[in-house]
């Protein structure tokens, strides 16, 4: 079911001098961002892996058959 937003608005305070998180809340968003990081690597392996061109991967060329 496609949802249309005419118009959004928020509004947003953040005090200077203090942390609008928790440590808490900040270790964790750490931790999440530091594991989406990770995955974002190991895709990134696999995509590189599974388009290389490997010698094994084809039947060996012979001239004139």
């Amino acid at each position: 079911m496609p949802v249309h937003i005419d118009e959004m608005s928020s509004d947003v305070t953040i005090v200077e001098g203090e942390l609008p998180l928790t440590a808490a809340q900040i270790d964790k968003l750490v931790k999440l961002v530091m594991r989406r990081i990770g995955e974002k690597g190991a895709e990134a392996q696999r995509t590189r892996a599974a388009v290389q061109l490997k010698r094994q991967s084809t039947a060996p060329f012979e001239r004139g058959t």
